[in-house]
């Protein structure tokens, strides 16, 4: 009988693989922009910060912010490459993500540069259901939602909160015509309004996947995107937007860890 190798945990020397950290590298709690260039937007906003590590699309840096320990790993583009950045974490004791994004807005009551914490999200991301039925929801931890919305309160950040649709495609799985005269099969008209109309709020590639790799990891998870289109609007651009998702992340960090920090007093 043939034994098959697993490969369940390559490593590169004492680092995992992909995201090349080792234990110790990072602290349990970790913002995932997707942008690698994103990771330095978030750490200019703390106290201090180095980078740890820069492999592919992962870019990780450790520092503080107002004095608590944090890092940012970036995930790249879409939930294949978020899978292994969030597993890989877990193993090296991370246990509460955010995701740091953009997203296309699909309603009007959001625009450039207002942030939208998404509660829940629809999963056609693809990845996910490699890991569990479709009728399984992707949905935020509670506490990093409350954790986010103090945050955009205490900084003074218009914000709400959405269900996203998260898409495994930017071009046709989001309605949006390869070429005038291309491939454009029949259902891709229907993709907006049909999300429209189960009150959708916003699209993007990675909350999905990340939600639900995350819980099935045993980690809290949240999300915050800054609106960088409004498709009702017919509006395109950051205005701001980027900047403040950074800051609220880091500020919801800090809430998380006092909150859990006076619950551990509470339970001795």
């Amino acid at each position: 009988m043939t034994t098959i190798n697993k490969a369940s945990a390559p490593t590169e020397g004492e680092a995992v693989y992909h995201i090349r950290l080792k234990e110790g590298d990072v602290p349990g709690y970790v913002l995932l922009p997707g942008a690698p260039e994103r990771t330095l937007k978030i750490a200019e906003q703390w106290d201090d910060h180095v980078e740890v590590a820069n492999y592919r699309e992962y870019k990780t840096v450790r520092g503080t912010y107002e004095g608590v320990p944090i890092a940012a790993t970036s995930t790249g583009i879409g939930c294949p490459s978020a899978e292994i950045a969030i597993h890989e974490l877990n193993t090296l004791g991370a246990h509460t993500c955010i995701r740091v994004g953009t997203t296309g807005c699909i309603v009007a009551d959001f625009d450039l540069g207002d942030l939208i914490i998404p509660v829940a999200a629809v999963r056609k991301d693809g990845t996910s259901n490699l890991y569990v039925e479709p009728e399984f929801p992707a949905f935020a931890n509670p506490e990093v939602v409350s954790a986010l919305a103090e945050a955009c309160e205490r900084l003074g950040y218009k914000y709400g909160y959405g269900l996203v649709y998260t898409a495994g495609s930017f071009y046709l799985g989001q309605g949006r015509p390869l070429s005038e005269d291309g491939y454009w099969p029949s259902w891709a008209d229907d993709i907006i309004p049909d999300l429209q109309a189960s009150n959708v709020t916003n699209i993007d590639m990675d909350t999905a996947g990340q939600y639900v790799v995350g819980y099935l990891h045993n980690m809290r998870m949240g999300a915050v995107l800054s609106v960088i289109s409004n498709r009702v609007l017919d509006r395109w651009g950051d205005n701001g937007g980027e900047e403040k998702a950074c800051r609220a992340a880091s500020e919801a960090v800090k809430i998380l860890m006092e909150r859990d920090e006076k619950k551990k007093q509470r339970n001795g």
